[in-house]
This record gives C-alpha cells, sequence and structure tokens, in this order.
C-alpha cells in the first residue's frame, strides 16, 4: 500500500522534488563558500541522500532522474571530505549543480505525466488477461510459433474507491525509453472488485506498432460511465506485448503501414495486401475475445461472471485499429456499433460499407495537394492514392446506411492516444496546437456520447445537428439513411 501514497504529477513528483530542493543548499555553499559544509546543510544533503533509496520504492525509480541521483551522490562524497579544498568544492559544486539542472529539463521535458481524471460516477478498476486461441496458428513471419496469442486489458466500473493504483504499462512491454511509464499509475485499480450489474462492453483495437492501453485516458473515462472496456494488444503487430507464459512478442519489426516516405517504398497493391492480412488476423482476434468473454459471463468462477451484457457491444480504434473496428462490426453480428479515430475504412468493409452506426472522429490535418495520387514519386502517389481510397470508402459507407463525422481544429493523429501527455513540446507528443487535456475532453464526450446512444439507448443531444458546444469543432457531418448529410456549425461561444 505505501507505494501508492505518491501518485504521479506533471514533472517530477513530490519525493523527486524534495530530493532536488534539499540538494540546492550544499551546491550553493560549495560554489560560493568553498569550504567544510555547516551542520544544517550536512543535514539537508543527507535528508537528500536518505530521499533516494526512499523515493525508489514509494515512487519509482526512472531514468530522466539518474542525473540528480547522480547529483545527490556527489554531493554524499563531498560530504564525506573532512576539508575540502576550494578547487574541490567547486568542482563537486558545479558538477552537482549541471547535474540538477540537466535532470528537472529532462523531467521537464518528458515528465511522469498524470491522465485526466475519469469523469463518470463510477470508480474504475482494471485487469489484464491472457488467451491462448486453439483453433489458430501464429502465422506473423517473424513470429515465436505456435498457436495464435491475445493479451487484453479491462476497464470496468467498480464496486469500490479503495486500493492499489494501476500502473500505466508493464514494465516487461517498455522498451528502454519508455521504461518510466512502468512506475506512473493511472486511476483506475488494480484488479478492483467489479460493481453491480450488467455493463455494454467495448473492444478497443490500437492503431499499427500500437498497444492495448495506448489511449487509457478515454478507456478509463468509458468505464467511469457504465461500460467494460476491453482493449488488445494484438501480438506481432503491437509494439510490444507479454503473452500469457511471460514470452514477448516485439512487433517493431513490423513494416509501418503508414511509414509512406521510409523504406521499404512498397506498391499500393503491397501496402493493400499487408493492411488486409493484418485486419483478417485481428478481426479474428477481437471474434475470439468475445467468445471468451461469453464464456467468463457463465463460469461460475469468474469474477466477471453476469457482468457482461453481450447484447450491447461496441467497438472502437484508433487510425489502423479504426478501420479493424468498423470490419469487425460488419462481420459480427454482435457488435452494434463502431467508431474510427482518425482513420479510414480499409478492407472488404471499404468495399460494402457498414450498415450500422458508424462515427469517425478526425483530426484536422491539411489535405495533400491535387493530383498527387498521380506524383511520379511513388511514395507520395501511393499515400494519396491510400488516403484516396479510405475516405472514399468512409463517404460511401456514410452516403449509403447514414453516419457520424466529427472534425476538431488544432488537434493531430496523436491527440487520439496518451501520447499527448507523454510531453509538453509537441514535436515529441505528436499532436495538434490544441492542448492535450482540452483536445481529450473533446474527444471524451464524442465517445461516451456515441456508446450511450448506440449501446445503452439514451440519446445525446450532442449527437445532432445543433451547434456543437465545442467552438474547437469545425464541423459535424450527419447522415441519416436517407443518405442526404446535415452540417452543424460550430458554436459561437
Amino acid at each position: 500500500m505505501l507505494k501508492d501514497l505518491t501518485l504521479t504529477e506533471d514533472g517530477m513528483r513530490t519525493l523527486e522534488w524534495l530530493m532536488a530542493v534539499l540538494s540546492i543548499p550544499a551546491v550553493v555553499w560549495a560554489l560560493f563558500f568553498r569550504r567544510a559544509l555547516p551542520l544544517w546543510i550536512r543535514v539537508a544533503t543527507l535528508c537528500a541522500v536518505l530521499l533516494l533509496p526512499f523515493h525508489a520504492w514509494v515512487e519509482g525509480a526512472h531514468w530522466q532522474m539518474l542525473p540528480i541521483y547522480l547529483a545527490v551522490l556527489l554531493l554524499l562524497v563531498l560530504l564525506l571530505i573532512q576539508r575540502p579544498t576550494a578547487i574541490t568544492s567547486i568542482i563537486f559544486g558545479s558538477l552537482a549543480a549541471l547535474l540538477i539542472v540537466a535532470g528537472v529539463a529532462i523531467c521537464f521535458t518528458l515528465p511522469m505525466f498524470h491522465l485526466p481524471k475519469p469523469t463518470g460516477q463510477y470508480p474504475v478498476g482494471t485487469t489484464t488477461m491472457y488467451f491462448v486461441d486453439s483453433t489458430r496458428q501464429e502465422t506473423h513471419p517473424h513470429a515465436l510459433g505456435g498457436n495464435r496469442e491475445i493479451t487484453v486489458q479491462l476497464w470496468y466500473p467498480s464496486s469500490t474507491t479503495s486500493g492499489p493504483h494501476a500502473a500505466y504499462r508493464q514494465l516487461k512491454e517498455t522498451d528502454l525509453r519508455s521504461t518510466y511509464q512502468a512506475y506512473i499509475k493511472t486511476d483506475s485499480l488494480q484488479d478492483a472488485s467489479i460493481a453491480k450489474g450488467r455493463f455494454p462492453v467495448i473492444l478497443f483495437n490500437h492503431a499499427w506498432r500500437g498497444f492495448r492501453n495506448r489511449s487509457t485516458y478515454i478507456m478509463q473515462e468509458l468505464a467511469s460511465h457504465g461500460f467494460i472496456v476491453v482493449g488488445i494488444s494484438h501480438p506481432y503487430n503491437a509494439a510490444i506485448v507479454q503473452l500469457h507464459d511471460g514470452r514477448i512478442a516485439d512487433g517493431r519489426s513490423q513494416v509501418d503501414l503508414g511509414a509512406f516516405y521510409s523504406k521499404p517504398a512498397l506498391t499500393l497493391e503491397q501496402r493493400q495486401a499487408l493492411a488486409n492480412e493484418e485486419m483478417r488476423i485481428q478481426t479474428a482476434d477481437n471474434k475470439f475475445l468475445l467468445d471468451q468473454l461469453s464464456l467468463m459471463d457463465k463460469s461460475p468462477t469468474s469474477p466477471f461472471a453476469g457482468h457482461f451484457d453481450l447484447t450491447h457491444v461496441g467497438a472502437f480504434g484508433h487510425s489502423f485499429g479504426g478501420s479493424v473496428s468498423a470490419q469487425l462490426a460488419s462481420e459480427d453480428p454482435r457488435v452494434l456499433s463502431a467508431i474510427v479515430l482518425d482513420g479510414v475504412l480499409q478492407g472488404p468493409v471499404a468495399e460494402t460499407g457498414l450498415n450500422k452506426p458508424l462515427f469517425r472522429i478526425k483530426a484536422e490535418t491539411p489535405e495533400m495537394p491535387p493530383g498527387s495520387e498521380f506524383s511520379p514519386i511513388q511514395s507520395t502517389r501511393v499515400h494519396a492514392q491510400m488516403a484516396k481510397l479510405g475516405e472514399g470508402a468512409l463517404a460511401a459507407s456514410f452516403h449509403k446506411y447514414g453516419g457520424y463525422n466529427v472534425e476538431i481544429r488544432g488537434i493531430d493523429h496523436e491527440n487520439f492516444s496518451d501520447k499527448g501527455f507523454f510531453s509538453p513540446f509537441h514535436s515529441l507528443s505528436g499532436i495538434g496546437t490544441l492542448p492535450q487535456s482540452r483536445a481529450a475532453a473533446i474527444i471524451n464526450a464524442y465517445i461516451v456520447a456515441f456508446f450511450l446512444q448506440t449501446l445503452s439507448n439514451q440519446p445525446q443531444s450532442l449527437l445532432t445537428a445543433e451547434k456543437p458546444p465545442f467552438p474547437e469543432v469545425l464541423k459535424l457531418q450527419i447522415w441519416p439513411t436517407d443518405g442526404v448529410s446535415t452540417v452543424a456549425a460550430p458554436s459561437s461561444h
């Protein structure tokens, strides 16, 4: 329980700030007075030293703090020197000062971020599960072999507000740069008991090379409003996935579908074939998962028995994951509606359209120059061709079967993921000009409204042709089944 006393803040956490602040008197004394440290500064420095292991235990050590750790240890050495010379004091003080400044700068650049607090009436619980599909073999060319597996994480309404807070990621699923994310706490309670009642189920599919909890801010918001959200890590397409036996499935070597301007330079047909094969695998993953949830719902030994409302299932996904979610809704009658987050339609559903409620939330991105699909540069040509085909398929589905399309000013592709919280610098976070907290609030509002309307039969005024309450919404297009769209203008206030 002690490890959960300190929750994450932007930048540095409580004990981290204390460690840095308690080190400053020794640095100032060493640089300007250049003689043995007085008793009170020795005590402050010793407190900083003692805080280091305590911080590592309570908050979790992480690499951004390494310069400050080194500064504290340098000051400890200075503390042990009985009569340091002026040169010794200057050297130790200068190095410690530089390290502290560097550590604070790094922690500000890549902070121990926190996600927006869920706004619904339920506290949120979370748990991770592993499933092995005995009917399918793993077919990815760089896979470990054996049966197809999936790793999933559930976010759900909880019956309790107490308990350990879940880590943002599992340590084994991080790379060297992202290890710190295993020590960030979320607002979800790890393995908490589920609230009474049956709740609609929503499946989440990540972007190409993403992971199941890359949009945790959305998962927690949905769960707090009475949905069970199941995020799927699709092995060998997800970046790094821990399987049921502890093995690691690394998908970072798979060709990046959206990297049009890097090698290998694939043709349009090659990219379509890659996308269709991956969509086939991931759609089957979703169907298999729904089968497993059905078994759990009926199992007397499952803590979720009687809690999955599998007559009201939705799906959503980011980028390619949105295409997978639409394809799943097209193939599986259990899935009633789908959301595409800043993506298009690909695969078979692009040919047929989706005869179910479909919602696309789009970033404000500049269109490619006219005629780009005929460019002599292959990367530009293929990029433009895929975009045109995907957008055309989405528009055809809207006109044939109806749906919703929202475009938000000032957001970019990564505003739909937690990456927007990873850094205040847009070059590192990949977000647009709109602050991530504001973007998240708008995105969450539309996603919650859509699933409340389509899964819980609660009509939502946000999804009408009235003026959207958010001035950042460039347009809300609504297609009824007659194929004639209504465009709502943004609010002026």
